[in-house]
């Protein structure tokens, strides 16, 4: 009876280790090879994926911008071991590029990475935002590489009063958004559950954007003032997408399975027990 036990309790342990969350793609930013300097596409540090600014190419202000971005040294992040680059992604000659007449979703960066293979999709990030930057951000995704939704279950534990929900101004995201008043820093390890979102399982078009969350008058700095619209920028670290992988989680059937197996099996150790 009690290598039975054992048993089961074995192949239970074996699906569990089976179903733990493994990083699809991530970019660190700081992987061999990936040099300080202009780059407006990091490859990822781990996995595939296509990254992506967004919006850095305008005429906003009376000016123009022309999307400049580039890997440079940026201290602070802490989340695993990255090191110290970060992506800045921004506009130059002249413009900056970040504007508040941008409208809502269309500034910020795009990562794409498949899914296939996977579940119970996550995301994580660490975003750098300096003094004159919107401090709004909002998690978008996207389940068909066209449409985009921005996701409720955005999160950052080591401050919760930075996500915030809006429903009356028309000049912020409708839904959750994180809003930072601490000013210039590397904000760490901000998180997405997308695990119920069934239809980023298994997709080969799925994508996220960490975009701007806010236009025209909510668009402000960390301490409430408009934003400049003339300097500031977000830098992104650890752009991490996980999941577990499909075939790795038993289907009904065959949890049946295992479950009558083993109770075959303590069936026959009682019989022995009790001739």
């Amino acid at each position: 009876m009690k290598k039975v036990v054992v048993t089961g309790a074995l192949l239970f342990a074996s699906v569990s280790a089976a179903q733990a969350s493994s990083v699809i793609t991530d970019w660190s930013m700081n992987q061999s090879g990936l040099a300080v300097g202009n780059n407006n596409s990091p490859a990822p540090s781990t996995g595939s994926g296509t990254a992506t600014a967004l919006g850095m190419t305008n005429s906003y202000n009376s000016t123009t911008s022309v999307n400049t971005d580039d890997i440079v040294a940026t201290g602070g992040s802490s989340t695993g071991s990255a090191g110290p680059n970060a992506w800045r992604v921004r506009g130059q000659s002249p413009g900056n590029g970040w504007s508040s007449q941008a409208p809502i979703g269309t500034q910020g960066a795009e990562f794409d990475v498949s899914t296939a293979g996977y579940q119970n999709i996550s995301v994580s990030f660490d975003l750098y935002f300096t003094t004159q930057a919107p401090a709004k951000m909002q998690l978008e995704y996207t389940t068909d590489g066209s449409d985009w939704v921005n996701a409720s279950t955005l999160s950052y534990t080591a401050n919760q009063a930075y996500i915030l929900t809006n429903s009356s101004s028309a000049n912020t995201v409708s839904g959750t958004y994180f809003f930072q008043t601490g000013g210039q820093n590397f904000y760490n390890n901000i998180t997405a559950d997308l695990s119920g979102v069934t239809a980023a399982n298994n997709d080969p078009l799925f994508g996220i954007r960490i975009v701007n969350a806010a236009t025209g008058a909510d668009d402000v700095a960390y301490n409430g003032t408009a934003y400049n619209n003339s300097s500031g920028n977000w830098r992104y670290q650890n752009v991490e997408v996980s999941g577990t992988q499909v075939s790795s989680v038993p289907l009904p059937a065959a949890g049946w399975l295992l479950g009558s197996g083993l109770l075959g099996l303590m069936g026959v150790g009682r019989r022995k027990k009790a001739a």
